[in-house]
């Protein structure tokens, strides 16, 4: 048993992710996160870093030509202070809100909206100096630390050779207007950290697909885990198929209620069985069977047919003979004729002597 629980090569169902969804647990890699927000970051520098510098430039400009006009008291710093709060932050909103939203949409686009309270409820076991040590000297430590390094050293030398593309330009810094210099910066460090953005989206595309296939390993199950599962959800198999047993006979029972109202007689045990006949003369070959039923079905078609007023006739061979050989709404065999015929010609002639209201219907 406990073999068969730690063989795990079944994929997860639907359910137990869901479930693991809802604690948390979801394959999320934090590499995409991490791409996403340095590209965002390294593009809105590209794109609008000079005019950023610029505008900065001017604002400092600014700032130090009223230096020599401002009357030096705490109100005065206090209000100039939050005015350069104020300037900065809005020169710096756009770009915060790009990273900002990077960083939502990198999270959202893995593992869609979750709303959970498990990842921040106490859990003492993670304060356990134990616990970390065992992590510390861990496999998984291990392997985190040695990607680690892997990254370390693609993105080393994603810069190592975007530096020495610039080499050659280097020289020729010294002659050049301090305008051009502050542009010819800002475009070499946009365009190096393209090159390293470039390179952290496919470090981030590798780990993502190793963090969803990590994920779907370890939410493997057993096949007694699917088992319990599947019993744990619809219930135990045997309340199922005690449940269907009971709705076949509530609607037996429906059904030889509502057929036996409509026979001629019914043949008993006396107590166990009881079978429900119908001839129509000129329309049937040979009676036909229209209800039957065992222990408390057939004490209830016997009811029934008291209510009704259809004979009782005890006949306990022939009545465990029709229910074993014939299914409702079948027709009697013919080797049964003759002692159903006997029968029914005895119904039939109490019934036109009861109808015509002689003597012998109180038989």
């Amino acid at each position: 048993m406990a073999e068969q629980d730690l063989d795990r090569n079944e994929a997860a169902t639907p359910y137990k992710l869901q479930k693991a969804r809802d604690k948390g647990q979801v394959a999320k890699s934090p590499e995409v996160v991490s791409a996403l927000v340095f590209t965002v970051a390294v593009g809105c520098f590209y794109w609008q870093g000079w005019d950023g510098l610029v505008s900065q430039f001017g604002y400092d400009q600014a700032l130090l030509t009223q230096a020599a006009r401002i009357e030096i008291n705490p109100s005065t710093l206090w209000k100039l202070v939050g005015n350069m709060v104020r300037d900065s932050g809005l020169m710096l909103a756009p770009f915060l809100a790009a990273i900002m939203a990077a960083a939502i949409v990198g999270n959202v686009t893995q593992t869609g909206p979750i709303l959970s309270a498990d990842p921040i409820k106490p859990d003492f076991g993670r304060v356990n100096p134990a616990n970390g040590f065992k992590k510390l000297l861990s496999m998984r430590t291990l392997f985190d630390a040695a990607r680690a390094v892997v990254k370390l050293l693609l993105l080393g030398l994603v810069v190592y050779y975007a530096l020495k593309a610039l080499v050659p330009q280097f020289f020729h810094l010294a002659a050049m207007a301090p305008a051009r210099l502050a542009r010819t910066l800002v475009d070499d460090i946009a365009a190096t950290g393209l090159k390293i953005a470039l390179m952290l989206c496919l470090i981030a595309a590798v780990d993502w697909g190793y963090t969803r296939r990590e994920f779907a390993k370890k939410m493997r199950m057993s096949r007694r885990e699917l088992k319990d599962e599947h019993k744990n959800r619809e219930g135990d198999p045997r309340i199922r198929a005690r449940l269907r047993e009971l709705r076949r006979e509530a609607l037996a029972r429906s059904m030889a209620a509502r057929k036996t109202a409509s026979a001629d007689v019914v043949l008993t045990n006396p107590t166990h069985y009881a079978v429900a006949l119908r001839y129509v003369h000129g329309e049937m070959q040979s009676p036909q069977l229209v209800a039957k039923g065992a222990g408390s079905l057939a004490a209830a078609m016997r009811e029934i047919a008291a209510r009704h007023r259809i004979p009782v006739v005890q006949n306990p061979p022939l009545a465990r003979e029709l229910y074993r050989t014939v299914d409702v709404e079948q027709h009697v065999p013919p080797s049964l004729y003759a002692q159903v015929a006997r029968i029914l010609v005895w119904v039939f002639a109490m019934k036109k002597a009861r109808d015509a209201n002689l003597p012998g219907a109180a038989a």
